[in-house]
């Protein structure tokens, strides 16, 4: 089966932070100031991740997306690790999927400029179970760089048995998502903008000795959902 990384155009500003994206349970709304970024939001759950006491990320139902963006129309993008935005167009992608998705709740939109709830627009919450490499890769197959010491993935082996269509990969955020041939079928033909697929067998990976060597706007253009 032939796997692809899934990703965002190049051309399609990154959309994704504190600075332009915030999700908030609905108490946050009275003291949110757009741009203000407030240390209390990182240490919510989905942008904090799992933990020693925490294992598994788990959304409360009274989430509020804001976006300082003019239209939030991205079909999935990634909120932090372990935590994505989704819309219904994606979601009609997931149906017949195996997939290691967590919880998907839904979400209000809202103009942070002008604080009104949009609501002709459907977005989700989505949280994952990130599979552990060793489940999804062949190890002995894979590329690695060392870089002071630490192994950094290049380029990853999935194995021949590997039956996910739509998967991530525990503390390789370089991975994006990664999604089989029938899933990427499925996007095309449900014609979902802004997403493009790079086949992992022939990807290799930005690498942190590349990315402090190199001037940013010369790498390759890959950008993780």
């Amino acid at each position: 089966m032939k796997f692809y990384y899934l990703t965002i155009s190049h051309s399609v500003p990154c959309g994704v932070g504190f600075y332009n994206n915030y999700l908030l349970p609905e108490e946050f709304l009275p003291s949110f100031q757009l741009n203000d970024f407030k240390v209390e939001y990182g240490s919510l759950p989905w942008y904090a991740g799992i933990t020693r006491k925490r294992k598994k990320i788990m959304l409360p139902d009274n989430l509020i997306l804001i976006s300082n963006l003019r239209e939030y129309d991205y079909p999935v993008r990634s909120l932090s690790e372990y935590t994505y935005i989704i819309t219904q167009e994606f979601m009609q992608c997931l149906d017949g999927m195996k997939r290691n998705i967590l919880q998907i709740k839904p979400v209000k939109y809202m103009n942070g400029k002008t604080r009104d709830i949009i609501l002709n627009r459907t977005y989700y919450a989505m949280t994952t179970d990130k599979l552990k490499i060793e489940a999804v890769a062949n190890l002995k197959e894979c590329e690695y760089e060392q870089f002071y010491g630490v192994d950094e993935l290049l380029k990853i082996s999935i194995l021949d048995n590997c039956d996910y269509d739509l998967f991530d990969i525990k503390h390789e955020t370089k991975c994006s998502l990664i999604v089989s041939e029938k899933f990427r079928q499925r996007v095309n033909d449900l014609k979902l903008k802004y997403l493009e697929f790079l086949p992992v067998e022939s990807t290799k990976l930005i690498t942190s000795k590349e990315w402090l060597a190199t001037e940013i706007n010369s790498l390759p253009r890959y950008t993780p959902v």
